[in-house]
């Protein structure tokens, strides 16, 4: 038979935390989010039991007409060997506590073991103030709804792109958490419509000719300067097949002349962790060496208490290097979009020796 008890989740930074309701029926488990938040002082660990009464009243109504829902079911449902917590939890729950988008987006946000999660926050934020409410029905979903949101971002194409296909992996996590082979809850995919809009950019806008390369590569900043850091990780990004900002700060493995690190941005996403090796090529050897680490492969996360702070002082640095050799807008995403032009070209004519931490 199903029990139905009270759980806390996650200790917020406000010193809250959220009430469900968990449902158990054999080895599985599905929680509801009650939206009930309370503070830590108001639980009683002992008893299990909220010290306010009328948050404590109202779960004790919520646990009741969940309980006498499971009796309407009947035993013999109940009693049936491959029914589960999720399916019972559909069945009992009413819809709009069931399916409501922000409800399931919060709890997820809870659980989520992901990169980008303030990404995330930033599109449901930016949804709410759409909307002009937290709260909306997956059913309310659909393709007129999504167009008004994409054009609610028009200023915004980066955002379009990342939000709208947030917004879309969201709405698919809930169908995998509330659809089972016994019920539909959400039954409409406004996704298989409606397609996210990718954020286009004029061809070759952060790819540099070979010309505005050796301009970087001769660039001689302040000895130590933060531009002078960030053109060396510019060269040395674009001499190791555009290894990224974060595997630069990340990677932890160097011998026999090779790095060897799990892409940071894809590792979650392939099979393979998204595994790369990169040999260092004698023409950056000694840029290597000067900021070789002791338990990474560079000394970046000595420098800088973390990967935000280590990218906003590279680009802070390339605006001012840019400035200098005249090169508008000059991003560390154009190290990896002009891999194109060979470092050994470079090389043979004759920019080698500029290849240094300083100059």
């Amino acid at each position: 038979m199903a029990t139905i008890t009270t759980e806390y989740g996650k200790l917020t930074s406000k010193n809250t935390r959220t009430v469900y309701l968990k449902i158990r029926q054999g080895d599985t488990v599905k929680r509801l989010n009650t939206s009930i938040k309370v503070e830590e002082s108001e639980i009683n660990w002992r008893t299990n039991r909220i010290k306010t009464s009328k948050k404590q009243a109202v779960i004790d109504q919520m646990v009741g007409d969940l309980q006498a829902k499971l009796t309407q079911m009947g035993m013999k449902l109940l009693n049936t060997p491959d029914i589960d917590a999720k399916t019972i939890a559909n069945k009992i729950v009413k819809t709009k506590e069931a399916v409501d988008f922000f409800a399931f987006a919060d709890h997820w946000m809870e659980t989520a073991k992901i990169k980008g999660l303030k990404n995330y926050k930033c599109m449901l934020n930016t949804f709410e103030n759409f909307l002009g409410k937290r709260s909306i029905d997956f059913a309310d979903i659909n393709y007129t709804l999504l167009k008004r949101f994409e054009d609610y971002l028009s200023d915004r194409p980066r955002a379009q792109s990342l939000y709208l296909g947030e917004l879309r992996h969201l709405f698919r996590e809930a169908m995998l958490e509330y659809n089972t082979e016994y019920d539909s809850v959400i039954a409409y995919d406004p996704f298989v419509k409606y397609k996210a809009p990718r954020q286009v950019m004029k061809k070759g806008v952060r790819a540099l000719t070979q010309k505005d390369l050796l301009k970087i590569f001769a660039y001689k900043g302040r000895s130590n300067s933060r531009e002078q850091r960030a053109r060396d990780c510019f060269i040395l990004s674009f001499c190791l097949m555009g290894m990224n900002s974060a595997d630069l700060y990340n990677a932890t493995n160097y011998s026999y002349n090779t790095i060897r690190y799990n892409r940071t941005k894809t590792k979650d996403r392939r099979s393979d962790e998204a595994y790369i090796e990169v040999k260092v090529h004698p023409f950056i050897k000694q840029l290597v060496e000067t900021y070789r680490g002791t338990s990474h492969v560079f000394n970046f996360h000595t420098r800088y208490g973390n990967l935000d702070t280590f990218n906003q002082n590279l680009n802070k640095g390339l605006k001012i290097v840019g400035k200098a050799v005249g090169i508008p807008h000059l991003e560390f995403y154009c190290s990896s979009h002009s891999i194109i032009c060979n470092p050994i070209k470079i090389n043979l004519l004759g920019s080698s020796q500029l290849v240094t931490a300083n100059g």
